[in-house]
Parts: structure tokens; C-alpha cells; sequence
């Protein structure tokens, strides 16, 4: 039976998988590396910036079209939490919008200071609130992932082809030139027989060796979560929550546009353009997107024809853009939290033992 839940401190009866124990602290040398990393590339982008025509540019801002690019971006985070409780709805119960909501919010946050901690920061709050086992809400955020890449793709895609001259000319250039020589050629042959190998060896050492039940088991959970897709009651909810999210996306990098001296003339296609390659500049391992996002929003700007932007000005965009989205990670974020902490965690009722002398119609024969 599927149960929603909407009030902190409700509980659920029925039995529910336990969720596993928190795992030990680890030292945090990716986070210090990543953070490194994003300091490095932040150097970089800086190096050779006016700061004067840099911190000029910034005080051209209009807040009021800053405001409406986080509205759409706090919508498309709701959308997110939405689609999320959908998927989860095949694992036996669908937790409750605001749930979702503020875990997702508590994971992105928990990205700024590890990437990736998100994804796992999220699972374990919404399995300590609910009857969810950790393992297969794991499972449903594969299969998120899975489905925001394939949308990432073909807008990738469309990109392409829609900036023709700009892009997919010199990509196809080098790619001919660089495969006639021989050279990518061979790291491609080199990369496909690495991956057979792979799939090989795994097939074969996984009936060779034998896995215990505890992995076994985790495995199986989470791949009910990354199948579990096909069992959602309303699949095509989940892509309108999807078109939802990435149109959210694109708004708040459309909106932007309007918030910024030099950038009104950039249009609708452009920012289908920056949206892509902000999104490729998030995934890169340092948190939060810092200095990769930078980088290759100026770089994006650049590469514009007939865009009068100075590298300066173009770095103040992405910067403007960047500081407002984390602002609004950590402010809703951090309120996420706080909320999410005040629902009850999730008990699992225990067996009541029976009493073998008990009498079941409760008089007294003695």
C-alpha cells in the first residue's frame, strides 16, 4: 500500500528495510583536492581580468531580473523534488513533496563541499524520514541522472547543429585530422578493447567468485531502483517533470541575459548555448562547478560572433551567474535541512513476541 506523507512528526506503520548505519568519517582529501582544483581553475580564468572594468561591470546589475532567474531556478529544484518522490513511488511508498524538496535542496548543498556528496546526502535524509531502504533510492537517483543526461545530450546535440560554424565545423575538423593520422584512432581501438576486457573479466570472475549476500543484496536494490521507471503509475508525468526542470534551466539563463550590461543582445538560441556549457562546467569534479563553470561560460561568450563582450565582462556574467545560483543553494538549502531535521525519523515496528498461555478471547479460565 502506498502512503504519502505531509506533516513533520507523522509516522508509518508496516514493516520497512532498515536503513543501513551511517559510514565511517573519512578524511577529506578528495574535498581538499577538489577545492584545490576549483582555486587553480578560478586563478586562471581571474589571472589577467581588469578588476576595475570587472567590478564596474557588476555594479550595472538589475536585481529585479536577477530575482526572476532564481524563482525559475527554485521552480526547477521543486520540479526535481516532484519527480523524484514519482520515481521512488514503485519502491512501496511515495514520500511527500516537501520531502523530496528539501532533500534535494540538502544534497545540492552538501555538493559545495564535495562533489557528488549530494547524491548520497539526499538518499540517506529521505531514508532516515521514510520507509525507504538507502540502496534503492540510491538507485532512483542513477536513474535521474540517466534521464538528465539523455535531455543534456540532445541539447547538446541541437547545439551543434544550431551553431554549425562555430562548433561542429572544428570539431569534425579535428576529429578528420586527427583520425587520418592514425593517432585518435588507435586510443579509440585501444579504449574499446580496454572496455571488452572489462566486461570479460566481470562476467566471468562474477560467477568464479562468490559475492556475498550483503552486496548481493545492495546491488539488487539498487538496480530496483535505476528499473523502477517502468512501474511508475504516470511515466509521462515523470518528462513533464523533466521539460519542467530544464526549462527552468534555460529561463534562468535566459533571464539573466536582461540582468546584465552588453548582454541584452543575445538571444533565445544563446541561451540555449550557455546552458549547455554551464551544465558541462557543473559535472566537472570541483565543487559546485567553481572555476570550470567560469571558464566555460566565458569561454562560450567568446566564441559568440559579433557578441561586443570583453573577456572582463564576460567573466562578470558568469560570476554574477554563478554567485547567485549558490546563494540561492545555500540559503534554501541550509532552511531545507533545518526543516527535513524536524519530521521524525522513521521507526521499523518491531514483532510484538506471542504468548503461547495468552488466551486470545481475553477471559480468565482459572
Amino acid at each position: 500500500m502506498i502512503h504519502d506523507e505531509s506533516q513533520p512528526g507523522s509516522t508509518q506503520s508496516g514493516s520497512a528495510p532498515s536503513v543501513p548505519a551511517q559510514p565511517a568519517r573519512r578524511r577529506p582529501w578528495g574535498a581538499l583536492l577538489s577545492l584545490i582544483a576549483g582555486v587553480i581553475i578560478l586563478y586562471l580564468v581571474f589571472r589577467k581580468i581588469d578588476l576595475r572594468e570587472f567590478a564596474d561591470a557588476l555594479s550595472q546589475t538589475r536585481w529585479e531580473w536577477i530575482g526572476a532567474a532564481l524563482l525559475c531556478g527554485l521552480l526547477s529544484h521543486w520540479f526535481r523534488g516532484l519527480r523524484w518522490a514519482l520515481l521512488a513511488e514503485p519502491l512501496g511508498h511515495r514520500p511527500s513533496a516537501l520531502k523530496a524538496f528539501y532533500a534535494v535542496m540538502s544534497g545540492y548543498l552538501a555538493n559545495l563541499a564535495l562533489p557528488r556528496l549530494g547524491e548520497f546526502t539526499r538518499c540517506l535524509l529521505l531514508a532516515r524520514k521514510t520507509p525507504l531502504g538507502l540502496s534503492a533510492l540510491f538507485g532512483t537517483v542513477v536513474l535521474e541522472r540517466l534521464l538528465d543526461l539523455a535531455v543534456l545530450l540532445v541539447l547538446a546535440l541541437g547545439v551543434l547543429l544550431g551553431y554549425q560554424d562555430m562548433l561542429l565545423d572544428p570539431v569534425l575538423s579535428f576529429v578528420t585530422t586527427k583520425v587520418g593520422s592514425g593517432v585518435s584512432l588507435g586510443f579509440l581501438v585501444a579504449f574499446l578493447l580496454g572496455m571488452a576486457t572489462v566486461v570479460v573479466l566481470w562476467r566471468t570472475l562474477g560467477r568464479l567468485v562468490p559475492v556475498p549476500a550483503q552486496i548481493r543484496q545492495t546491488l539488487a536494490d539498487i538496480g530496483k531502483g535505476v528499473t523502477g521507471l517502468r512501474h511508475v503509475p504516470s511515466p509521462w508525468l515523470v518528462g513533464v517533470y523533466t521539460a519542467l526542470i530544464w526549462l527552468g534551466y534555460y529561463l534562468m539563463t535566459y533571464f539573466c541575459f536582461f540582468a546584465f550590461p552588453g548582454a541584452e543582445s543575445l538571444g533565445a538560441p544563446d541561451a540555449m548555448l550557455l546552458l549547455v556549457a554551464g551544465a558541462f562546467g557543473f559535472v566537472m569534479p570541483v565543487q559546485g562547478g567553481m572555476g570550470a563553470y567560469h571558464a566555460a561560460i566565458v569561454w562560450t561568450l567568446g566564441m559568440i560572433p559579433g557578441l561586443a563582450m570583453s573577456p572582463t565582462t564576460a567573466l562578470a556574467f558568469a560570476t554574477l551567474s554563478h554567485l547567485a545560483q549558490t546563494v540561492l543553494v545555500v540559503l534554501v538549502g541550509g532552511l531545507s535541512y533545518f526543516l527535513m531535521s524536524l519530521y521524525r525519523d522513521h521507526q521499523v515496528e518491531e514483532p510484538q513476541p506471542v504468548n503461547p498461555h495468552a488466551n486470545p478471547s481475553g477471559s480468565d479460565l482459572s
